[in-house]
């Protein structure tokens, strides 16, 4: 009994890591995006600007 208990906690823990890995990789990845918009709009002003 108590190696089953063992085994299902070790895999609820490794469940509960992966989730924690994802959602950190998720939020870094949509941080990246943000990121790339920005410099984009900078772009885009620049070119507005020089038209002017």
């Amino acid at each position: 009994m108590l190696k089953k208990f063992g085994i299902g906690l070790a895999f609820i823990g490794a469940l509960m890591y992966s989730g924690i890995l994802s959602s950190v990789f998720v939020s870094s990845a949509m941080a990246e995006e943000k990121k790339e918009e920005k410099k984009e709009e900078k772009k885009e002003e620049k070119k507005k600007e020089e038209k002017k």
